[in-house]
């Protein structure tokens, strides 16, 4: 791996440890810098946002809920390949986490919810940025 490829890696490492962050203190302002203006989001209900526009104002009602649920601030993701498809195209494969993640209003129902979300990044202006999103979950046996 070349020098320029290690600090693009670490970039893309560094934008997914801010998404991480963003998205555990709720701040979908600064969330949605991490997003190009044209991004598709598929989240893991199969709801599809075709811009960022759309991205931040529907994931700021899905926080609302969720702070109104007192959901756990424990999201993490953990990359698991990192693929250059040119010097300005990344694709990222991350299993994301979310213990105790309440399946209701009750805190007695709770599951450990986990996921995989792959992410096509590209390079802006010297910036790398999430083109493509796709979260899912994560079935047994894919440990």
């Amino acid at each position: 791996m070349t020098t320029k490829q290690k600090s693009d890696l670490q970039s893309i490492e560094t934008a997914l440890e801010d998404y991480v962050f963003y998205w555990n203190n709720s701040d979908m302002d600064s969330w949605g810098k991490l997003f190009t203006h044209d991004v598709d989001y598929i989240n893991r209900n199969g709801g599809w946002w075709k811009n960022n526009k759309d991205n931040i104002a529907g994931h700021k009602q899905i926080h609302k809920v969720l702070i109104e649920m007192g959901q756990p601030k424990t999201f993490s993701l953990e990359i698991k390949k990192t693929e250059f498809l040119n010097p300005e195209v990344a694709v990222v494969q991350a299993w994301s986490e979310w213990p105790g993640f309440k399946t209701s209003n009750s805190e007695d129902q709770t599951k450990d919810l986990k996921g995989i979300m792959t992410c096509i990044f590209v390079k802006l202006q010297g910036q790398w940025l999430i083109k493509t999103l796709h979260n899912t979950l994560r079935t047994k046996g894919e440990e």
